[in-house]
């Protein structure tokens, strides 16, 4: 299962809402009004930010490749249709971060968290492909509702009271509302595929 734990997507997100707000716990410090211009923390922020965009990408990635694996082994058309979705969502996001990453010339870097992500998308991968018919459907299901609710727990708990900046709140708040989306989505397509 694509299990990532809160303090696992923190640390994936943390560097892109610490260069972009203040999500300072102390209020007397004030966030930074623009990156500072030594070469030693320029670097700093840009290595943070090649680690999430790094991890972003190998989330993106694993969505990308187990819809396209339920895409193409579901049974039931649901499912089938649920997947391209979730496909077509993570694409486009992928997009929306390459288009960010050029304007601030970002680089995304492999790092201890994105190959956390790449492997337990392998164990996800071989774990459903081992699965045929409704018992595939299902699992992929499950594995959906599993994600999005720990995605969901974690802008809920640690990212949106954190966030200080209103344009990367939004972001923040728009993430949340597409995994909601589909969380109910694929609560929705479960309940379905108990009552076939």
């Amino acid at each position: 299962m694509l299990r990532f734990t809160r303090a696992t997507v923190l640390s994936l997100l943390a560097p892109a809402l610490l260069v972009g707000s203040s999500a300072c716990k102390n209020e007397e410090t004030p966030p930074p009004e623009a990156p500072q211009t030594t070469a030693g923390s320029t670097t700093g922020a840009t290595s943070a930010m090649g680690d999430t965009f790094g991890a972003l990408r190998a989330l993106h990635t694993a969505e990308v490749d187990l819809g396209t694996m339920a895409q193409q082994k579901a049974t039931d058309p649901r499912v089938r249709a649920f997947a391209s979705k979730v496909v077509d969502d993570h694409r486009a996001r992928m997009a929306k971060d390459n288009k960010i990453m050029t304007g601030l010339g970002i680089n995304p870097t492999d790092n201890p968290v994105s190959q956390q992500i790449s492997a337990s998308a392998d164990q996800e991968k071989a774990r459903l492909d081992a699965l045929s018919g409704a018992d595939f459907d299902r699992a992929y299901i499950d594995e959906q509702i599993k994600y999005y609710r720990s995605a969901i727990d974690t802008f809920d708990k640690d990212l949106l009271p954190n966030v200080r900046d209103p344009q990367i709140r939004s972001r923040v708040e728009e993430a949340r509302s597409r995994a909601n989306a589909h969380l109910k989505e694929a609560q929705d397509l479960r309940l379905a595929l108990i009552n076939k």
